[in-house]
């Protein structure tokens, strides 16, 4: 008989970027909903040189404080906080800052991840069920992009570009990260699978929100470009390939 693994510890990874308004609202949502019996801590990484005041609230929040380094990057937030994170827990979940990604799923990811043994558990938009409050050109750039990202790797994955997963934290190498922007969530995506093709990831149909405060990071110009140039470069990679292959 074999027996089911059981997630008991858990790090939080939240990069967060001047995001303390949004932070206010999703940090006591975290904490309430990571299931009593497991284990955890809650990790932002915040922006270099982080206001002191602000840097405290977070803390009172109910989470630890890193500033990203060398960069401003959410790239380096993301390699940043993966670093710290691996260490401290075998389970890393990963979600936004600015509460489009509803916590409130947290226990459906961990629930979904010990039935079926997944090694990456995605809540994602594209599956059956799952949604999104994007405009109607937002959301097929989104769908087109993630489409383009299966298609061109070889990902049996329909959300790609989603930031709201939970990882082994054995999937996680952050020394072979390379990207500076957003696409980093895809890079990582795509090392694990084509680095591990027994891998087992598991998609579960989730709502994705507006941001409650401010106003997104991305810049679609340069965001578009990166995520091409990107896609090119993880296809041409040969540090992408399996063990064993040439």
């Amino acid at each position: 008989m074999t027996v089911k693994q059981h997630i008991d510890q858990l790090s939080v990874l939240i990069p967060a970027y001047q995001e303390i308004v949004n932070l206010r609202w999703l940090l006591p949502r975290v904490i309430a909903n990571v299931p009593n019996q497991v284990a955890y801590e809650v990790v932002v990484v915040v922006e270099r040189q982080c206001a002191n005041e602000i840097r405290k609230e977070i803390e009172a929040l109910g989470a630890v404080v890193l500033e990203r380094s060398p960069t401003d990057s959410f790239g380096d937030a993301m390699r940043t906080g993966i670093q710290y994170c691996v260490a401290r827990a075998p389970w890393v979940l990963v979600l936004d800052a600015d509460g489009s990604h509803d916590p409130a799923s947290i226990p459906i990811l961990l629930s979904v991840a010990n039935e079926t043994d997944a090694d990456i558990t995605i809540a994602s938009r594209y599956v059956s069920g799952g949604s999104s409050d994007n405009s109607f050109a937002l959301y097929w750039m989104s769908r087109l992009l993630n489409f383009g990202y299966s298609l061109v790797l070889g990902l049996k994955v329909k959300d790609v570009s989603t930031n709201f997963k939970l990882y082994r934290a054995s999937m996680l190498d952050v020394t072979k990260l390379q990207c500076a922007n957003f696409d980093i969530v895809e890079e990582i995506l795509a090392r694990a699978i084509k680095l591990r093709p027994q891998l087992k990831v598991v998609e579960v149909p989730d709502h994705f929100f507006e941001r409650k405060a401010g106003e997104s990071k991305r810049k679609l110009g340069p965001f578009i470009a990166s995520y091409l140039l990107t896609l090119y470069r993880l296809r041409r990679g040969q540090d992408l390939k399996s063990p064993g292959t040439s």
